[in-house]
C-alpha cells in the first residue's frame, strides 16, 4: 500500500496543478463586429460570439425580407405537378465558422440585398410556371480567414458594397 501512495502522489499532485491552471485561464470568446456598406452608407451593423468554449462555432445570421411565393409545373407523360415554391427577397447575412484554430478564424459569407422585380410565367399553355425576378447582391460562401484583431474587407464582388469583418477576443 504504501508503495502505491508513492507512486499515486506525484500524479495526484500534477493533475491538482493541471486543473488549477485551467481554472485560472479565462476561457477563449471570439466576437465578430459585422459592418455592411453600401454607397458608402452603412446599411447592416452587429456583433456575436462566433465561438466559445461551452457553444462551440456559432454562425452568424441576420436578415430582413420577405417570401414571395410563385408555382412551379412539370409534365412527365401524362402526369403534370404542380409545385409550390418562395423566394427571399430582402436583406440577410449568413457568416459561418468553418474552422477556429486559436486566435484564426476561417469563416464561410453569404450575403443578400435583394429586392423584388415582378414575375413572369413560362413553359407550355398546358403547364405555365412562375419565376420571380430579383435584382442586386447575391454572393454565396466567401471563404474568409481573419486573425484575433484584424479588420478585413470582405471582396462581394459589386462596388456599391463592402462588407467589414473585426475578429477580436471578448475578454481583452
Amino acid at each position: 500500500m504504501h508503495r502505491f501512495t508513492r507512486v499515486l502522489s506525484p500524479i495526484l499532485a500534477a493533475g491538482a496543478m493541471i486543473t488549477c491552471a485551467h481554472a485560472q485561464t479565462p476561457p477563449v470568446r471570439q466576437q465578430l463586429d459585422v459592418n455592411l456598406f453600401k454607397d458608402g452608407h452603412q446599411i447592416a451593423m452587429g456583433s456575436t460570439i462566433i465561438a466559445d468554449e461551452i457553444s462551440g462555432k456559432i454562425p452568424f445570421v441576420v436578415s430582413s425580407g420577405t417570401h414571395v411565393g410563385y408555382g412551379t409545373c412539370s409534365k412527365v407523360g401524362n402526369t403534370t405537378t404542380l409545385k409550390s415554391e418562395d423566394l427571399f427577397v430582402g436583406r440577410a447575412m449568413v457568416i459561418s465558422p468553418v474552422e477556429i484554430d486559436g486566435t484564426r478564424a476561417n469563416l464561410s459569407v453569404s450575403v443578400q440585398d435583394t429586392e423584388f422585380a415582378g414575375k413572369h410565367e413560362s413553359g407550355p399553355s398546358d403547364c405555365r410556371s412562375e419565376t420571380v425576378d430579383s435584382k442586386g447582391l447575391k454572393v454565396a460562401n466567401i471563404n474568409v480567414d481573419i486573425a484575433d484583431g484584424q479588420t478585413v474587407e470582405v471582396p462581394l464582388g459589386d462596388a456599391h458594397y463592402r462588407l467589414v469583418l473585426k475578429l477580436h477576443d471578448v475578454n481583452l
